[in-house]
């Protein structure tokens, strides 16, 4: 199978991407919006790096190139931003 750019990968999938940049936005939000309250912001972070993972496994799988490979990759980065945006929210 031939790797597919990212430039085609989205010309040919738009709402997939569109799908990942809402719930990105959307924690954003409640990132801010909820600026009081340090648990529920640690909440929101941990939920939007497992819809990051369901995002990519469902993503592939509709490629039909889903393997242990890329989601280890997924469930990795997920885990670096979790870490990253929870040590700048507590520390906040």
């Amino acid at each position: 199978m031939a790797r597919l750019t990212f430039e085609t990968d989205f010309a040919h999938h738009p709402l997939h991407y569109f799908t990942l940049l809402c719930i990105l936005l959307a924690g954003l939000w409640g990132i801010f919006w909820f600026d009081y309250n340090r648990i529920l912001q640690l909440g929101i972070v941990v939920s939007l790096g497992v819809s990051y993972i369901v995002w990519g496994i469902v993503h592939h799988w509709y490629h039909g190139d889903l393997h242990v490979k890329i989601v280890l990759e997924y469930v990795l980065v997920a885990i670096m931003a979790v870490l990253i945006f929870a040590s700048l929210v507590i520390r906040a």
